[in-house]
């Protein structure tokens, strides 16, 4: 109940002041929130070691999870303001590029070929799935469960709000009507919500991440589009779509499902390694080595 108050709060102090001040304002909350969330804090800082502790300093680490917290704030409030979003204030936080990407996608979409959008926690996922929708991508997100019913109603009408569908991961199922169909599939891939994925090395380490659309691609013939969309210096969204991901369909499964797997997860290391500010990962990335190798764990 305490989350779905403080959600709905901040849904109404958001509305109550222009996009600049609101800004201003999250990023103060992220970072007061970094001081209070200890447990979180220090899981941030352990992820951000494993993947930065051979190019930062300690002191240089610390400033980067400061950063991160402070543009989670930002991340939460636009989020949280998605109610205000028109076609007008869209176009003036995107970046030009980013609708000529979305219009790309449009038009693979059109082609005929299913297509399924695969990015990552890192830049503002919500915010690119809503800004698609409302370009006219026949979009269906498939989305995580909140452990409080009410934030999970609260987030599903926010986004189902700017034209989304939204589907359960407990209802994956139903990515493979929706691509059917001719919808357009958004995944957010880098985290297996489930327990359940392959093992294969992030930033040099093995980790556990989700298979399922790349088995899910490979049997419908899907083109797999990594899209990410990050906020530059301006305070504009610029929404990047690389080159669509043909699944490879071999004799062997399995090894053609790692491969799909494997270049996703290459782009999402690439685009972390550029914006690692944008990075929001505040559970264990790499859970086993942590709970292996317990001398390793810092401290916050």
């Amino acid at each position: 109940m305490f989350a779905y108050r403080f959600y709905t709060l901040g849904a109404f102090l958001a509305r109550r002041f222009t996009l600049p001040t609101a800004r201003r304002g999250a990023a103060v909350v992220g970072r007061l929130t970094s001081f209070l969330q200890a447990r979180t804090r220090k899981t941030l800082l352990s992820n951000l070691r494993r993947a930065f502790g051979d190019e930062m300093t300690e002191r240089e680490l610390r400033r980067l999870r400061l950063d991160i917290y402070e543009n989670f704030g930002v991340f939460v409030l636009d989020f949280l303001k998605l109610p205000d979003f028109d076609d007008r204030l869209f176009h003036r936080i995107l970046t030009r590029r980013s609708w000529e990407h979305y219009e790309r996608v449009l038009q693979l979409a059109k082609d005929g070929d299913p297509v399924i959008i695969f990015t990552a926690h890192l830049g503002n996922w919500e915010m690119a799935a809503a800004a698609g929708a409302a370009h006219g991508l026949p979009l269906v997100v498939l989305a995580d469960k909140h452990p409080s019913a009410l934030v999970t109603r609260f987030f599903t009408e926010r986004r189902e709000g700017r034209g989304e569908r939204v589907v359960s991961v407990d209802d994956f199922h139903k990515c493979f009507l929706a691509l059917k169909r001719g919808d357009v599939v958004a995944i957010v891939g880098d985290r297996p919500v489930t327990g359940h994925g392959i093992t294969i090395d992030f930033f040099g380490r093995p980790t556990l991440v989700p298979e399922g659309y790349a088995l899910l691609a490979r049997r419908l013939g899907a083109r797999i589009v990594p899209g990410f969309m990050v906020m530059n210096e301006n305070g504009l969204y610029d929404m990047v779509f690389e080159e669509p991901i043909v699944p490879r369909t071999t004799d062997d499964e399995e090894s053609d499902i790692r491969d799909t797997v494997e270049r996703c997860m290459r782009l999402v290391e690439q685009y972390v390694r550029r914006y690692p500010d944008q990075w929001y990962v505040f559970q264990p990335v790499w859970p086993r080595e942590r709970r292996s190798r317990p001398a390793d764990r810092g401290t916050s």
